[in-house]
């Protein structure tokens, strides 16, 4: 209980107010090299949160891993083939036919005008942001849904689940409170979508999987980047 309510204490107190000290600076000169060390911070910090709790885990006879929605889906084998082989056929038509249509491309400049300062300016800042999107995948949903959510169906008195997955949820969302009170709604909802389908499954394998695209298709749908716009940003 301690542990738990330390992690939560640093996830409403702490963490999102070092995401605004990363970011505020990056937002002013929207440069490589404040782009660089907020993607830095925020694969190395949510690494860290996630190896604390899984250390935790790990060594407390009271959590299992499968507390934490790290378990296959709760499906018989031949249902969950399904549900992948669904998963697959609409991802690829996403990334493969979607994304690529014009409308769909001016649609989604808009919806990233906000948060333009995060997209990727130079290759080497590419690679970093595909980093970040499967850091923010694993990480998030394991730190969000999988303990937080485990975290209050654990607490002495008893909370239903759909006001769990909300309560999580806006935890998710005040993290993202850097991205202003647009972000913070946007993301609070998209974490809503993602508790459900963690409540649904009992696994974070398809939150991990949707939170990833999720995070990959800002950084997909950005412009173009010229040959020869490297620049040393180590």
């Amino acid at each position: 209980m301690i542990f738990g309510t330390l992690i939560i204490g640093f996830l409403i107190l702490i963490y999102p107010f070092l995401d605004i000290k990363f970011t505020k600076p990056l937002k002013e000169k929207k440069d490589s090299y404040h782009r660089m060390k907020y993607f830095k911070f925020v694969i190395y910090s949510e690494w860290i949160v996630t190896s604390i709790i899984l250390l935790y885990v790990l060594f407390n006879k009271a959590a299992t891993f499968k507390d934490i929605g790290l378990s296959l889906p709760n499906e018989i084998q031949d249902k969950f083939i399904g549900m992948i082989i669904g998963f697959c056929v609409g991802l690829l038509f996403l990334v493969f036919i979607l994304m690529r249509l014009p409308f769909y491309k001016k649609r989604l400049d808009r919806q990233v005008e906000e948060i333009d300062y995060l997209l990727p300016t130079n290759s080497v800042e590419r690679k970093w942001s595909v980093f970040v999107a499967i850091t923010a995948g694993i990480c998030e949903e394991i730190i969000y849904r999988g303990f937080v959510i485990y975290f209050i169906s654990s607490l002495p008195f008893s909370i239903s689940i759909m006001p769990t997955l909300v309560i999580s949820s806006i935890i998710f969302g005040f993290g993202h409170i850097y991205q202003g009170w647009k972000g913070f709604v946007l993301t609070t909802l998209i974490g809503f979508v993602l508790a459900r389908a963690y409540s649904i499954t009992g696994s974070l394998l398809f939150p991990i999987i949707l939170h990833i695209i999720i995070d990959l298709r800002s950084f997909l749908s950005s412009k173009k980047i010229p040959k020869g716009n490297d620049v040393d940003v180590t």
